[in-house]
């Protein structure tokens, strides 16, 4: 039983789900925890597809579209350094299988599920760089710089959530003026 009766204690049952998903279960167990604290609370998780994510054909057609790139984010969306090395490299390598197949054409681009320090290091860096990927992106927050040459596969990114959605807050970060706000003063943020 968790405590949601204010925005506070709701930021903090988060933070403690997050931490008990991302540290005390293991990754290939977390989709069983997941229903199961679905199912203990009245939510019975279906098998199909929900409503909200796009269908193989949606994509093909935004794909289509001349300003926009497919990158790809593994097959299953797990924290790349919690797992073995050819667990890793079938979430990163397999992904760009999959997406030739239903969309026409290999992703160049990558994210990095998590993107934060305990999920992507330099031996997941690697293995994005041998997967063929022309770059990748971390949740490191930052701007690119030309210094970022050498470390196209763990580049930071600007990330568009849910605190900063206003087009204000986007402009501000795209400046980069919060890129040292956010890194203890660094201007370049890699791995």
């Amino acid at each position: 039983v968790v405590d949601c009766s204010t925005p506070g204690r709701k930021i903090q049952t988060i933070a403690r789900l997050n931490a008990w998903l991302t540290q005390e279960v293991p990754e290939e167990k977390q989709g069983a925890a997941l229903r199961e604290l679905a199912r203990s609370n009245g939510i019975e998780l279906g098998t199909g597809r929900p409503g909200t994510l796009m269908s193989w054909d949606e994509i093909r057609k935004v794909a289509a579209h001349p300003l926009v790139t497919i990158g790809a984010h593994t097959v299953n969306h797990r924290n790349l350094k919690r797992l073995s090395e050819a667990e890793a490299r079938h979430e990163i390598g397999d992904v760009r299988r999959i997406l030739m197949e239903r969309l026409g054409a290999e992703p160049r681009h990558f994210a990095y599920p998590y993107g934060y320090p305990s999920a992507v290091g330099c031996r997941e860096v690697g293995f994005a760089r041998d997967a063929g990927y022309v770059s990748a992106v971390t949740t490191r927050h930052g701007v690119l710089r030309a210094e970022h040459a050498g470390f196209l596969h763990a580049l930071p990114r600007i990330s568009v959530n849910g605190r900063y959605q206003s087009v204000a807050h986007i402009r501000t970060m795209l400046s980069g003026v919060t890129t040292p706000l956010a890194n203890a003063g660094k201007m370049v943020v890699t791995i």
